[in-house]
Order: structure tokens, then C-alpha cells, then sequence
């Protein structure tokens, strides 16, 4: 069986044949598919001024459950690496409200991955980024270097070690001092003659 894909032109430069396909289909949502890239075909096809090329990924279906005409949300592995550092997104687009985009000078870390390296790959791209390490209760910025991300976690290269505490979010406290929220309810205090 086979899969015609999509896929935009701004992806269409990391494809190759041979690459890994998992994908699913809404007939079996728990299931996940596999297969891979047979060919990446050279016509464009453009609809609303969108341009997307074919993508054919051969699909083994021994059990006979995939049928034609089917649906797939089809996610093309363009690299994978076991045994990395990887911090959530989230940290990536942290910023502390008194920061300004002028005021992000961070201080470098330089230490090794929590002994969990990454071999150096020509194809993974690396861009330093700033993120924010709790130091002393207050969130301090490390320059990082990140590597491969699926759009959830992203690759530290170096910057951080395994078991910093990378901030994510911030929670907003309440002050001691503020008076209980009245209640909508009780209409308040009242004198009768």
C-alpha cells in the first residue's frame, strides 16, 4: 500500500527516501502506523497559493486493516537521537515579567550534559538561546545551545546539566496584605430602624 502526502514547500528540503513514517488513521486513533518514504515527487501542486509536493510513503499491511480512501496524519522522522538532555518548549518562550528585550545578558554555563552527549551531527541545526535556571529563588539567565525538537522538547547541546531547574512558567502569588474577595452574594452589612 502507499500514502499520497502532502508536503510543504518549506519541509520538502529536509525529505529523503528512505526516511521513517509513523502515522494514524481515524478508523484505529490508538494505533500508530508505520512505513517510509518511497519518493518525493518534483511537481508542485498549489491550491489558495499554497504549494505542497507528493510525497509517497509505502505502507506494509499484513493485517489488511488499512483501507483506500483513508484519512492518515502522517509525521515524517527527519532525525532522532537517543540518550540527549531535553528541556520543554515552554522554557524557550519563558521571559520574566521585570526583563526587557535589552536586559537578557546571560551568564554562560559550561558544563557537560549530565554525561548524556549528543555526538555532533552536520545535520542538526544548533542556535544559542537564552532560558531561565532557578538560583537562589530567583530565575537566573543561562545561555544554551539546542539542537534537534519535535515542537514539545528541544535537544540542549550544552549550557544546562541534567537536574537544573529550568523555568517554565510563572504562578502569580497572592499578597499577604489583600483583603478577602467579597462575597457576590451576601448584600453586605445593614443597619435596620
Amino acid at each position: 500500500m502507499q500514502i499520497d502526502s502532502n508536503v510543504a514547500e518549506a519541509d520538502v528540503g529536509v525529505l529523503e527516501v528512505g526516511q521513517d513514517v509513523d502515522f494514524t488513521v481515524d478508523a484505529f486513533p490508538m494505533r500508530t502506523f508505520h512505513g517510509k518514504v518511497v519518493q518525493v515527487r518534483n511537481a508542485p501542486i498549489t491550491v489558495q497559493n499554497v504549494v505542497t509536493y507528493d510525497t509517497v510513503i509505502g505502507v506494509s499491511n499484513p493485517d489488511l486493516k488499512l483501507k483506500p480512501g483513508m484519512t492518515a496524519n502522517v509525521s515524517i522522522i527527519i532525525a532522532h537521537k537517543d540518550n540527549v538532555l531535553q528541556i520543554k518548549n515552554a522554557a524557550l518562550r519563558y521571559r520574566p515579567a521585570e526583563a526587557t528585550p535589552g536586559e537578557v545578558r546571560a551568564r554562560s554555563v559550561s558544563a557537560p550534559a549530565g554525561g548524556v552527549e549528543a555526538a555532533p551531527d552536520a545535520s542538526s541545526e544548533r542556535s544559542e538561546r537564552t532560558v531561565y535556571v532557578l538560583s537562589g529563588g530567583r530565575p537566573q539567565p543561562v545561555q544554551i545551545k539546542t539542537g534537534i525538537s519535535d515542537g514539545v522538547v528541544t535537544e540542549v547541546i550544552e549550557g544546562l546539566k541534567e537536574g537544573d531547574r529550568v523555568v517554565t512558567a510563572e504562578l502569580a502569588s497572592k499578597s499577604p496584605a489583600a483583603s478577602p474577595p467579597a462575597n457576590p452574594f451576601s448584600g453586605g452589612a445593614r443597619r435596620f430602624p
